[in-house]
């Protein structure tokens, strides 16, 4: 794990911890790096992460500050498809419906940081709970060659272990967007569901820590299937 993430989940843990308060001034660039033996820039991007979470906030001339709770801030927790499955009792299976290598589509080219003509890994499954499809999964990452996917590996392993098992890369950290779609002409059949049904679409990048994308793609989830629940809670001892 990347030095300033290291950090990040030391500060967050004070923070949630109330060890650190709401108000309360938290050690100049400087003193963290003296303290935790970092360089000035591997603090700051540490801060950085603390400031997108809603953690701290920084006030040119004062210095930065643990913020206070904004109770209007959701956070929602995605678990893997597999281990969420299981702790609902469902019996979970990933079903490959195509693996292969291709030259990369313009489009998932930029997405990924590659130069005209390369080439990526693409596979599609379909995730059941069950005898029950449950969603789509297509993804995309670099092609490594002579390290082949095996079949059985896609059957348990989520996206971020394939990737680290055949890339040059390590996975550092996920940025997910969820948005509402309608079900496609060809995905309709595979989730027996009627093109046209609403369904939500979750697409997924996954960045190393010089933060180029590993990899990049998608979920199409049942609309009558999954929904999102959120509870929000002040930071522990806030008064």
């Amino acid at each position: 794990m990347p030095p300033y993430f290291q950090l990040a989940q030391i500060l967050e843990q004070k923070i949630l911890s109330g060890e650190l308060r709401p108000g309360d001034s938290l050690p100049s660039e400087n003193q963290l790096g003296k303290e935790y033996n970092l360089s000035r820039m591997t603090v700051r991007k540490c801060l950085s992460i603390l400031a997108e979470r809603g953690l701290i906030s920084a006030h040119p001339g004062r210095g930065t500050f643990v913020s206070r709770p904004a109770l209007d801030r959701a956070v929602f927790t995605i678990e893997e498809f597999h281990k969420e499955m299981s702790r609902r009792g469902l019996d979970p299976e990933a079903r490959l419906l195509a693996v292969k290598v291709l030259k990369a589509p313009a489009e998932i080219g930029e997405k990924l940081g590659l130069e005209e003509g390369g080439r990526v890994m693409y596979f599609c499954r379909l995730l059941l709970a069950g005898d029950t499809p449950m969603a789509l999964e297509r993804k995309y990452m670099r092609f490594k060659k002579g390290s082949p996917i095996l079949e059985n590996e896609l059957q348990y392993k989520a996206f971020s272990e394939v990737i680290s098992m055949h890339s040059d890369v390590l996975p550092v950290r996920s940025r997910m967007i969820l948005r509402p779609v309608l079900v496609g002409e060809e995905d309709g059949p595979l989730l027996q569901v009627p093109a046209g049904s609403p369904a939500l679409c979750l697409e997924q990048y996954l960045y190393a820590a010089d933060e180029t994308v590993a990899g990049w793609g998608f979920f199409v989830f049942r609309g009558d299937r999954f929904s999102l629940v959120s509870e929000i809670r002040p930071l522990k001892e806030v008064e």
